[in-house]
């Protein structure tokens, strides 16, 4: 796999897509792992190229272990279907003479994170939620000078609060380093099992 290059996009510069347009992207498993491998190459790839990683990634094994009929159903549906309909809503320029394909500067120029939450964990936003709740409830018992929660000072708890805030970021933040669409490696919810 080659090394992501980013360029720098001028914003005022880059026509902007409609949400819906990517939202319609990448609800499609194939699109997404497309739209993916596009966002870690600078230069334009073939559509066989393309094809061979988004089969791999389809049946979790190295290029080198695909089957030649694993590869010909995902070549097949990228040329007859998703290229052309990616290709319709502004998100990749597709030369179907030349069978290359590359990502709009539209499209490229985007950050795009993908939350994958696994069935037994919480969403970020409901551990913040959470984390809010039982935040208030210690500084509640601590205000009403309730023990053990009258030992630290005011602001002693306050430092709790902040602690338990800024790890909780740090987390996340670590976490969607993985989770960010285009980024070296497989597609986020490949990186997540």
């Amino acid at each position: 796999m080659s090394q992501v290059q980013r360029t720098a996009v001028d914003p005022a510069s880059t026509p902007t897509l409609p949400s819906d347009a990517i939202y319609d992207a990448l609800a499609d498993k194939r699109r997404r792992y497309a739209l993916h491998y596009l966002k870690q190459r600078s230069e334009p790839v073939t559509v066989r190229e393309l094809s061979e990683q988004v089969a791999a990634w389809e049946n979790e094994k190295p290029t080198g272990e695909l089957a030649s009929q694993e590869r010909k159903r995902v070549y097949i549906a990228l040329y007859q279907s998703h290229l052309s309909t990616l290709h319709g809503e502004g998100l990749v320029d597709y030369d179907e003479d030349a069978g290359t394909v590359t990502l709009t500067d539209a499209f490229a120029g985007s950050d795009l994170y993908l939350e994958v939450v696994p069935q037994e964990s919480v969403p970020w936003s409901l551990f913040y939620l959470g984390l809010a709740a039982a935040n208030a409830v210690v500084i509640g018992l601590a205000w009403g000078e309730v023990a053990p929660f009258d030992v630290l000072p005011g602001l002693g708890w306050a430092v709790v609060v902040l602690v338990t805030f800024g790890v909780s970021a740090f987390v996340q933040t670590y976490s969607n380093r993985r989770m960010r669409f285009g980024d070296d490696g497989p597609p986020p919810e490949l990186a997540e099992r």
